[in-house]
């Protein structure tokens, strides 16, 4: 029996390796890629562990006008309204003892807080940081009198060994209260339990009334795991982490990473166009 509808009303796509590749730029094979699920009646939006501020020129450039899900699910905000549907921080308390910490064993730590990221001292992570980030500036200021101000996230940054030793340690310490997340080999980041990928998109969905069945998540990284396996149908990028490859239903053809998102695309729409039956 063949379709007569695309099952998917909502799209969330990362940022970061899956609408961008290497060299941070959106590919054209990508922008028509999202041009053929708006005509199949999806909506897209962006879902990124980058800050909402730094999501918003991606959407200019690709006539986004709808929420943003930011800080890997901790906000959700529409880009023009302003309307806040989920906002997920950490307490003051975790706050404080995370920078403590982060600093007495010698972590660079960053403080991510609505209107920028802080931290103490311009280190090689965070120039590493802004770079990976677009060039998303950090200010230099003191940590602990901020940690009363409501964060969205706390990294502490290393060299990727040091980072992998001691996210078990933090894991476990941390199993009930936080969500601590590698997301580059280099950071190890700190967030809210509900503030998660899967969270923001689900708020979202909720929001607009659109099933769960309903929803499309396309990423890569760790910190996409919780969506691809939460959506109706979770598509990985090849080059992705094993773990999102393992969360998502489709893992898109390996080829270009700058276009691989053009590819899961693709391979969804020939199938429902070929009569897929969900």
């Amino acid at each position: 029996m063949r379709n007569s509808k695309f099952p998917y009303s909502l799209a969330a796509i990362d940022i970061d390796d899956t609408l961008v590749g290497p060299d941070k730029k959106i590919s054209w094979e990508n922008r028509r890629a999202i041009e053929q699920l708006q005509a199949l009646g999806c909506r897209v939006v962006l879902a990124s562990g980058r800050r909402h501020a730094n999501m918003l020129s991606f959407c200019d450039e690709l006539g986004l006008d709808d929420f943003v899900v930011s800080c890997q699910g901790a906000r959700v905000e529409h880009l023009r309204t302003g309307e806040l549907i989920h906002h997920a921080t950490l307490m003051p308390t975790d706050q404080a003892s995370l920078v403590a910490e982060g600093h007495r064993r010698g972590f660079t730590v960053m403080l991510w807080l609505r209107e920028t990221v802080f931290a103490e001292v311009a280190t090689f992570w965070v120039e590493n940081y802004s770079k990976h980030a677009g060039d998303d500036q950090v200010t230099i200021a003191d940590l602990l009198p901020l940690t009363s101000r409501p964060a969205e996230k706390i990294i502490w940054a290393a060299d990727p060994a040091r980072i992998t030793s001691t996210s078990t340690e933090m894991e476990s310490r941390y199993a009930g209260q936080l969500s601590v997340t590698i997301t580059e080999d280099w950071y190890l980041e700190f967030t809210a339990l509900n503030a998660n990928k899967d969270d923001g998109v689900a708020a979202l969905a909720r929001h607009l009334e659109i099933p769960r069945s309903a929803v499309l998540a396309f990423g890569d990284g760790h910190n996409d795991v919780s969506l691809l396996s939460w959506a109706g149908m979770g598509v990985a990028m090849p080059h992705g982490r094993d773990a999102a490859r393992l969360a998502a239903r489709i893992v898109a053809s390996d080829g270009n990473p700058e276009s691989a998102l053009a590819r899961a695309v693709d391979q969804l729409v020939g199938e429902y166009q070929s009569g897929w039956v969900v």
